[in-house]
């Protein structure tokens, strides 16, 4: 880390430790005990309601109130404080990717209030979703095949929008809110409404939010092109059909278009590579969801959702009119059925299910023979699988003091992924796990999680085709133009995982003052894969490049996908979390490394020792939160090509919010992002992340 982020950090933490002392002090000790005894409770990505401190892994949420304060406008801004997770690719909306302790996008699992978001582009994005949707985010890190199936090897993360329950008050049956707001870094102006409302058995909810930006001022002082704008919808409406038995019907949707580079995770380039673009984004789901477990049955605790997600980005070079095109149309349905009994002198909960989906994808390229768009190959994967997981809590065997809980789980899956006049690709796998944790006392906790996972390929990787990339003739130079083409390879075999974490929690409250809590919870994992999927770009030219008199014909090579040698992933992670009365302090620390066991060369997304802390301070009688937010990272040289390497980096923001009158729904936002104006870049984005910004917004809300 470079001598200015050292001071910068140590200056940050100073600065909040005394902010920390300074506040304990003198707040009102019935809001404190209020406040010390939330739980944060896991729904979405568990599958079964239990405190996020006593999960046998590492879990975390982000509130409402977070997403609310900090007002995020990419998924980097959304997800920045979670540990493990790095969304890399840039600053731009459309070119940021996600990975999970390492592990890449295809090994991500995310939801949208319980619908797959399947769309995996390489420089596309991975979700189309405006975060202004957005009022939840559960993240589960580690493997989550035995719920999920093919892909959640890294983990799960879980988007939830919100309903009309979530706004309204107990006594209120209608309202509105409406939101203003704007950014200096790249000019964005956001407005959105909101309308919600219940009335007998009936709830329901519209929202639109549109976003208009350009151009982002860089930290190295470039401004990175990247014109954008974009609609965003979300319609629900549900529905008590009879005590314990509720349906809700709902449709988010975008259309979004922005004037960037082709690969949206770099800058334009010269020659035809990388050309500017107009991209035309759309993104549809459409969810029916019903929750039956009526009051007159013991056992019947029934979840049932059916999705139909249609993503697609289209491409139209500004020169010469190219088009190139990406769709996904993806559908699906998952049903869980929970039984909750005792089981002895334990409290038992089985949830068991079942989970079939499809996708299926087309491309196009106006410039290429036939249409083919090289790399998206027109083709479908069909997946189905059943599971179970048993979730046991009860007093600690063999006469130990204290409480344990008992989370074993298995999944069976069958895919098969076909295009025409290539051999279809199919297999099944079972993937398990078990985790415990045991409680001795309130205060301490010990965990442990052994867990498989498996990664299905994708149609991407096995029916590879078209040309991959273009470059001058190296004797004749251009306009004369060669290629490296793809090649099928429909004999890939899934990636397999296993993983075993171990860990430990501290709970401790009253240790300052009456009311305060601090948690803290820790673990290492170690993942061990077998059978990677790696891209080979075999990058060559043919002989008859450079044998006169015609230098023809000539090419640059091949890219294929294959299965590779076994490989280590390793990490660890430490949370923290201390509130007293209107203060709270939140930290995070992590870092993934990872090496191909043959050669001991870095394989995998890997991260630097990574630092955040936000601090908060509510002051109820001004109607104010004050808020710092603080990013540290470390040199990043966990790669095999120099030019990957980067220094560490210190980011931190500010942010406040305040409601000028009291008992009347404004509230003004304000932030100064990246206050130090730091120019850095993350890892294998290749382009320095947004400078110093000012963010405002207002919002107007009122109940009836």
């Amino acid at each position: 880390m470079t001598q200015r982020n050292v001071w910068v950090w140590a200056a940050s933490t100073l600065v909040l430790a005394q902010l920390a002392t300074g506040l304990a002090y003198g707040q009102d000790a019935d809001t404190e005990l209020e406040e010390a005894e939330r739980d944060v409770v896991i729904v979405s990505a568990t599958r079964t309601e239990i405190p996020a401190f006593d999960y046998p892994g590492m879990a975390s949420v982000i509130d409402a109130e977070t997403i609310e304060l900090t007002d995020p406008s990419t998924l980097d801004e959304l997800l920045r404080e979670v540990p493990g997770v790095e969304v890399s690719g840039g600053p731009r909306r459309t070119g940021q990717t996600i990975t999970l302790r390492g592990q890449s996008r295809e090994n991500v699992t995310i939801l949208l209030d319980g619908a797959r978001q399947n769309f995996n582009s390489a420089h596309d994005g991975v979700a189309f979703v405006d975060p202004a949707l957005i009022v939840g985010v559960d993240v589960v890190r580690g493997p989550a095949s035995a719920l999920y199936g093919s892909g959640a090897s890294g983990g799960v993360i879980a988007l939830r929008t919100a309903n009309a329950d979530d706004l309204l008050s107990d006594d209120a049956s209608g309202g509105l809110r409406a939101t203003l707001g704007g950014r200096s870094v790249d000019g964005e102006i956001r407005a959105g409404l909101t309308v919600f409302g219940r009335s007998g058995a009936l709830q329901g909810l519209a929202h639109l939010s549109s976003r208009e930006s350009g151009d982002i001022r860089l930290g190295s002082g470039n401004d990175l092109p990247a014109d954008d704008s974009s609609l965003s919808g979300l319609f629900k409406v549900g529905a008590e059909l009879s005590p314990g038995v509720t349906g809700e019907v709902s449709w988010q949707t975008i259309r979004a278009d922005a004037t960037e580079p082709n690969n949206g995770q770099g800058n334009a380039g010269v020659g035809g590579l990388n050309p500017l673009v107009n991209k035309d984004i759309t993104s549809d789901t459409v969810q029916l969801r019903a929750q039956i477990a009526p009051a007159s049955s013991r056992w019947l605790d029934l979840d049932i959702t059916l999705f139909n997600t249609q993503s697609g980005v289209e491409e139209t070079e500004t020169v010469g009119g190219r088009i190139v095109d990406r769709q996904l149309d993806s559908w699906g349905v998952r049903a869980d059925q929970r039984f909750e009994f005792a089981l002895g002198a334990m409290d038992a909960g089985l949830t068991v299910g079942g989970e079939m989906y499809e996708d299926e994808q087309t491309g196009f390229d106006s410039a290429a023979a036939g249409g083919v768009r090289g790399g998206v190959p027109n083709a479908s994967t069909s997946f189905q699988g059943v599971f179970a997981q048993l979730e046991l809590t009860g007093a600690a065997p063999f006469g130990l003091p204290g409480e344990f809980v008992l989370l074993p789980g298995v999944r069976f899956d069958n895919y098969e992924s076909e295009t025409t006049g290539i051999a279809s690709n199919e297999d099944s796998q079972t993937s398990g796990r078990f985790g415990v944790s045991y409680a001795p006392n309130d205060t301490f906790l010990l965990f442990t999680n052994w867990a498989q996972a498996f990664r299905a390929p994708s149609v991407n990787e096995i029916y590879l085709d078209g040309t991959h990339f273009s470059l001058p003739h190296p004797i004749l130079g251009a306009p004369v133009f060669i290629t490296n083409e793809f090649i099928a390879n429909p004999n890939l075999r899934p990636e397999n995982t296993e993983t075993i974490e171990a860990g430990f929690g501290l709970n401790f409250r009253d240790m300052a003052r009456d009311g305060d809590r601090l948690e803290i919870k820790a673990s290492v994992f170690e993942t061990q894969a077998e059978d990677l999927i790696n891209l080979f770009v075999n990058f060559a030219f043919d002989p008859t490049c450079f044998a006169p008199p015609t230098f023809l014909p000539c090419s640059a090579g091949t890219t294929n996908s294959a299965n590779v040698a076994d490989a280590t992933l390793q990490g660890f992670e430490i949370l923290a979390d201390y509130r007293s009365g209107p203060f709270s302090l939140s930290a995070s620390l992590s870092e993934t490394d990872g090496s191909d066991d043959a050669t001991g060369a870095p394989v995998g997304a890997l991260t630097p020792l990574r630092l955040f802390v936000d601090a908060r301070w509510r002051m109820d009688a001004q109607r104010l939160t004050l808020g710092a937010r603080g990013e540290f990272a470390g040199e990043f040289d966990k790669t095999a090509t120099p030019a990957q390497e980067r220094d560490g980096y210190t980011v931190v923001d500010l942010y406040a919010s305040w409601r000028p009158i009291a008992d009347r729904g404004l509230t003004l936002n304000a932030a100064v992002n990246n206050i130090f104006d730091e120019d850095y870049e993350r890892v294998f984005a290749g382009v320095s992340e947004a400078g110093r910004g000012v963010r405002a917004d207002i919002t107007w809300s009122t109940e009836w």
